[in-house]
């Protein structure tokens, strides 16, 4: 078995599959730094990854974006100097 045989989510619907990615990397978008720099406020990601989160859910888009913002965004460029 390879890595890209591995499942997560088998037997989950499309819907359910989708918002779970979704949340998934929001997560990592607020609390790891580097990644909030990279895709956080002021990115198409961010921005396409918290709509389309609020509308699965039925909740208000900037809430969305309020509960995901990164936590503290670094970017690695500057810590590398």
């Amino acid at each position: 078995m390879s890595l890209f045989d591995e499942t997560q989510m088998a037997g989950m619907p499309p819907d359910k599959q989708a918002l779970k990615a979704i949340a998934h990397i929001l997560s990592h978008i607020r609390r790891d730094e580097y990644v909030g720099w990279y895709l956080g406020v002021g990115t198409q990601s961010f921005s396409l990854l918290t709509e389309a989160y609020a509308s699965m859910t039925q909740e208000d888009v900037v809430k969305v974006r309020e509960l995901f913002e990164p936590q503290n965004p670094r970017n690695p460029k500057e810590d590398a100097q």
